[in-house]
């Protein structure tokens, strides 16, 4: 019997109303040797009767039906029983494009070192594409402050993860990719196509949006993930260059908090030092990633006079040469 080369991991619960164009985005992709794993997770809706009905039709479909565990635990439990080479995420709500596991294994082969690879992706709504870094060095760096991948993009090399005991954190039930990443990034390296492959969509109800809303929740989750990465740099923070770094990790948080251009200076200077001691990160790439964040925050608090700063010009530098 030919074993699958590729592993589909989704886990489904209540996504009914977006189930049947997700399964047949995969069902009906160019690449075709692969099992299809889906994990029902305690569904209420009509998900497993739907889920039954595409298996009587495609036997590359393997269902796993139990009680609620969360999405983490359900992830771990596809990779533990996938047999392909290759695991590909899947959301339960998202369209994969025809070509995404043809395009996403011919690099990979291409490309033995690269242990996961994203694609750029489309948002179902507005059309609009979110277009990621694609080079290891930019990523590694940028993973210092925010995920670097758009999860159900991802195919990963089975291997690693089982050679390395990388499996998702199942206490990180709202950031468990984010803080899977940071661990992966001493095994292997990373890559993202720059090319839509997935068709995403922004729900109010996704566990990220909703945690977000609780945002002292979001800080003890998102700190103990970035405190890691600082823990590499041989750095230890104080609370308030915990919550600066937190607050850097997304736009709209620099956009609320406005942070002082002096605060910033001094955090960036710490980071900067550290590195050139550690060599954890690319220096280059390290100063591009604080001149974005600099970027940002002189457009959201209107400063003449912090353009003239070396971190205006890091930001400047990394726009132009992403």
């Amino acid at each position: 019997m030919k074993l699958p080369y590729v592993s589909i991991v989704m886990s489904t619960y209540n996504s009914e109303k977006y189930l049947i164009e997700a399964i047949e985005s995969i069902l009906t992709q160019t690449y075709t040797n692969f099992e299809f794993i889906i994990i029902n997770d305690g569904s209420t809706d009509n998900s497993l009767d739907i889920i039954k009905d595409f298996m009587r039709k495609d036997k590359r479909i393997i269902l796993i039906s139990r009680e609620n565990k969360g999405l983490p635990f359900s992830l771990n439990e596809g990779i533990m029983f996938a047999k392909g080479k290759y695991i590909a995420r899947m959301d339960a709500d998202d369209i994969s494009l025809p070509l995404r596991l043809e395009k996403q294994i011919n690099f990979m082969e291409k490309n033995r070192e690269i242990g996961i690879c994203g694609t750029a992706i489309l948002n179902l709504d507005t059309g609009k594409q979110w277009l990621l870094n694609s080079n290891d060095k930019k990523l590694k760096t940028e993973l210092l402050f925010s995920s670097i991948f758009a999860h159900p993009s991802v195919m990963i090399d089975r291997q690693i993860l089982i050679d390395n005991k990388l499996f998702y954190n199942e206490k990180f039930l709202q950031a468990q990719d984010f803080e899977l990443w940071t661990r992966m990034a001493e095994y292997t390296k990373f890559a993202n196509l720059k090319i839509p492959l997935l068709r995403y969509r922004v729900l109010e109800e996704s566990i990220t949006r909703v945690s977000d809303k609780n945002i002292e929740d979001r800080y003890k989750i998102i700190k103990s993930i970035f405190i890691y990465s600082l823990k590499r740099l041989n750095i230890q923070n104080n609370e308030e260059e915990n919550r600066l770094h937190f607050n850097l990790t997304v736009n709209t948080r620099i956009r609320d908090n406005q942070i002082e251009f002096s605060s910033l200076e001094k955090y960036f200077s710490k980071l900067v030092e550290a590195n050139y001691r550690e060599k954890i990160f690319d220096n280059q790439e390290l100063k591009k990633v604080l001149g974005k964040k600099w970027f940002w925050n002189v457009y959201y608090k209107k400063s003449i006079k912090a353009l003239f700063s070396k971190y205006f010009f890091y930001g400047v530098w990394s726009m132009v040469t992403k």
